[in-house]
């Protein structure tokens, strides 16, 4: 299968992530940048929560869900729109200005830009459309997306059942198996499908719209800003390579826009866009989407969105003491303390109750303090090479916002982001560490992925500060023309037109920005992610051989028959792949009560009756034998298995070079 082939998938994928979104957004009579940026951000959050309420409704999950919903929140955001034009005509006037081509061509331009410089790596370290990631949590993400398709049921709340354990974020596996179960695509071709346009779209657009909200709309704000997307290795390609960390992934590429929203809700935008009533009611849209992708990118909002949060309330005490008197000052002053104290309250409780056991966060500081800081401001973390023009820019930027006196609490945002990082990369595995970085697993690439977010509107600054200086330069050599360009009528018709001067100038910027940006750093992050998509003959959780037998067993083995295996060797993504059960559908599955004695113990006799009625009860034919090796290249035991195979206890049905399948002659079968 080619790229050209998946094209509907993509548009699918697309009409998901944007056509429910645009219609509440259209609805709530929201236009431009804004109303596309938000729009996968409250598709998402549509689909998540019409999965969670469709089994309630006694419906199984489908399209069906998510567009019942998208009509009531549709309709809901009209009514809003409607009421606040009533209330609110002059505010609601000044908010939704017209804006000219440019405006439009500007934001156009730099997602296109953006969607070609992502796009274009991520489909090679991919590799083919049907490619999936040889990695140990890839095990569970493809088998519950085919889990939801079994079940009919999408909700977050019983989704983690598959393992045995409680609720898990069903946002992107909820996306993926709409793309599967209405294309009827493959599980692998789906998520890639879904993966390349939230990575090379949905991010570089949040990014875009957070710039622009933070330093302007500007068209040179919009395509720095696009092309400064695409100039990380720390997101979004190396969140698609570790792991695999799918829903985090989703999660930190819908942050940008969340943010732009909340500082639209604050009052902090350079250019109001829409009312601050409006902005409010689209943030309570998308943050649902954002916590059922991942609750870890919620807190991260939280945490980033304290400095400008702490500078709009410390503004709106300010306006209180000087514009009020008396009784009517002391009463505000007293609500501004209140809802301090309860902001202060919900987050730190959050913060306890939004993190997983100590035991499950086990991951090691890697490097110093000092190493941990150069990595920050170099744009470098997690080992990748020195991104020499990001680090300029950002550092050009951080000067610029200091002298200009203007969004100042974007640094104490890019500080945040900075400290979390270097707590988890550095600091003793200690309880202040696990306190601080615990909600991430205390995983340093969770929290590297939260760089690039809060550098690119820095680096944006720092690039249109240096485009204002280079236009300034143009503009007094334009009045006083050296001798060469007053002889060369070409030259001398460009230069006499500013604004052909300035289309010109600004490729030229933009080329040369382009290339100094997609160096070492993206290129090892892409070479990083090729080697984990590979399918080879000794890749880490999949080899050819393996697949090969896996997908000649929907002829081989019954529909309702029950397959064991040893899931640290990928016999479990038989379940994805190929559609047939196995006893453990993730490797940290729980046991099947009764299952303990096959996997781990002596062989049983024939017809033990202490074994024959699990086998009975659960339908265990067959045997997935992959050998012992195993995705971490270590020995996790189910020697119970080779133990049966010796005992004749099964007989083989098929192989594939190493791989075989083994039909279990127990219990009178």
């Amino acid at each position: 299968m080619s790229w050209f082939d998946a094209v509907p998938q993509f548009v699918l994928g697309v009409g998901l992530l944007f056509l429910p979104g645009l219609a509440v957004a259209f609805a709530a009579r929201l236009r431009g940048v804004p109303a596309v940026a938000l729009a996968p951000g409250i598709s998402l959050s549509i689909i998540a929560v019409s999965a969670i309420a469709a089994p309630f409704a006694g419906l199984s999950w489908s399209l069906l869900p998510v567009l019942a919903l998208t009509f009531v929140v549709a309709a809901l955001a009209f009514g809003a729109s409607v009421l606040l034009a009533r209330t609110s005509k002059a505010e609601s006037a000044s908010a939704h200005g017209k804006t000219g081509w440019m405006d439009a061509l500007g934001p156009l331009a730099a997602v296109g830009i953006a969607a070609v410089l992502i796009g274009r790596r991520v489909v090679h370290a991919i590799g083919q459309p049907e490619s999936f990631s040889q990695t140990f949590d890839n095990v569970f993400h493809l088998n519950a997306v085919r889990y939801i398709l079994d079940t009919g049921s999408g909700s977050s709340l019983t989704l983690n059942s598959m393992t045995g354990a409680a609720s898990y974020p069903a946002a992107w596996h909820d996306l993926v198996s709409l793309v599967v179960g209405t294309s009827g695509s493959g599980i692998p071709l789906s998520v890639n499908v879904i993966n390349i346009i939230v990575a090379a779209v949905v991010w570089p657009l949040g990014c875009i719209y957070l710039a622009r909200t933070i330093l302007g709309p500007r068209t040179a704000v919009s395509i720095s800003a696009g092309i400064l997307a695409a100039a990380f290795g720390a997101f979004p390609m190396s969140l698609l390579d570790f792991g695999v960390l799918y829903p985090n992934f989703l999660a930190v590429a819908l942050l940008p826009m969340v943010i732009a929203v909340a500082l639209e809700a604050l009052g902090l935008a350079a250019v109001r866009t829409q009312s601050r009533v409006l902005a409010v009611l689209l943030l309570l849209a998308v943050l649902p989407g954002l916590a059922l992708a991942h609750p870890s990118a919620a807190m991260a909002w939280m945490a980033l969105m304290l400095p400008p949060a702490m500078y709009a309330w410390g503004r709106a005490l300010l306006a209180v003491i000087r514009s009020r008197q008396g009784r009517g000052r002391v009463v505000a002053i007293v609500a501004l303390v209140i809802t301090l104290v309860v902001a202060v309250v919900v987050v730190r409780s959050l913060w306890e109750a939004v993190r997983p056991p100590a035991e499950a966060a086990f991951w090691p500081p890697v490097e110093t303090s000092g190493q941990a800081i150069g990595e920050v401001i170099s744009s470098s973390a997690i080992g990748r090479p020195v991104a020499w023009a990001v680090m300029v820019l950002t550092l050009f930027g951080a000067y610029a916002t200091m002298r200009s006196g203007r969004q100042v609490w974007w640094l104490g945002t890019y500080a945040v982001a900075a400290f979390l990082f270097l707590v988890v990369s550095s600091f003793p595995a200690d309880d202040f560490r696990m306190f601080v970085s615990g909600i991430w697993y205390n995983d340093p690439p969770r929290l590297a992925a939260l760089l690039p977010l809060v550098t690119v509107p820095l680096a944006c600054h720092g690039a249109v500060s240096l485009w204002d200086l280079l236009m300034t330069m143009f503009r007094t050599g334009m009045r006083r023309p050296a001798k060469p360009l007053a002889d060369a009528p070409v030259l001398r018709a460009v230069f006499s037109r500013p604004a052909t001067l300035t289309v010109i100038a600004g490729i030229i910027l933009a080329m040369g920005m382009t290339a100094a940006t997609q160096r070492g750093n993206v290129r090892q992050a892409e070479d990083s992610m090729s080697g984990s998509y590979r399918l080879s003959e000794d890749s880490p959780l999949i080899s050819t051989d393996e697949l090969a037998l896996i997908q000649r067993l929907p002829d081989e083995v019954p529909e309702d028959a029950l397959l064991v295996g040893n899931p640290w060797n990928g016999s479990s993504l038989a379940y994805a792949l190929a559609d047939r059960k196995l006893v453990q559908l993730h490797i940290l599955s729980a046991v099947p009560e009764g299952t303990a004695p096959l996997l781990n113990g002596p062989a049983p006799a024939r017809d033990d009756p202490d074994v024959c009625p699990t086998v009975e009860r659960l339908k265990l034919e067959y045997i997935l034998d992959f050998g012992h090796r195993e995705v971490h290249g270590r020995d996790s035991g189910y020697k119970g298995l080779d133990r049966l195979i010796a005992a004749g206890m099964a007989t083989l049905e098929d192989s594939e070079g190493e791989a075989r399948l083994y039909k279990l002659q127990l219990c009178s079968q």
